[in-house]
């Protein structure tokens, strides 16, 4: 039972907000209290894939974006500092981004902005940001795509074109 008020309405002790394996939701994924980015740039390498032990495709990513700022001055244009931000990517999304994206290839990623803290090889406590990503896409202003959809699995297509049945009302 919860020993704090649950956000999601329930009392004190309540178990109505449970889920399936008996944890509380309120700290669950998806909290209302995340924060999603959206964020510009250039993959620095090829994406990383795997696969879990529970079968779930992983890819991991990471990209450069800096933005271009008019120096009044000069009259020309200045990069400012760099982003180097990493991103993972599950499911469909990984398996997608592991079959169209490369090194170099301009990108838009939304995610949630996550924060990670770690120890290193030689043992000294690092942290990062990365993101969660919800979406990868190719940046369009950058270069023209070609999108292909996947092809559904052969049981999806045969219920999709199966003929439907007509109402004996109707005739």
């Amino acid at each position: 039972m919860c020993t704090e008020p649950c956000p999601f309405g329930g009392d004190v002790g309540a178990v109505s907000h449970r889920g399936a394996a008996g944890e509380c939701r309120s700290a669950a994924k998806g909290s209302r209290m995340d924060t999603y980015v959206t964020v510009q740039g250039n993959l620095t390498a090829d994406p990383i894939g795997r696969t879990t032990a529970t079968g779930a495709t992983v890819a991991r990513l990471r990209i450069a974006s800096n933005a271009r700022r008019f120096d009044r001055e000069t009259g020309e244009f200045r990069d400012a500092d760099p982003l180097y931000i990493g991103v993972s990517c599950w499911r469909a999304l990984a398996v997608n981004v592991l079959a169209s994206l490369r090194k170099g290839d301009s990108v838009v990623v939304s995610g949630k902005l996550l924060f990670r803290e770690y120890d290193d090889a030689q043992g000294v406590r690092q942290s990062r940001h990365e993101i969660d990503a919800v979406a990868v896409g190719p940046d369009l202003n950058r270069a023209p795509v070609d999108v292909r959809r996947r092809e559904r699995p052969q049981q999806e297509a045969a219920a999709a074109t199966a003929a439907p049945v007509a109402d004996s009302a109707a005739q």
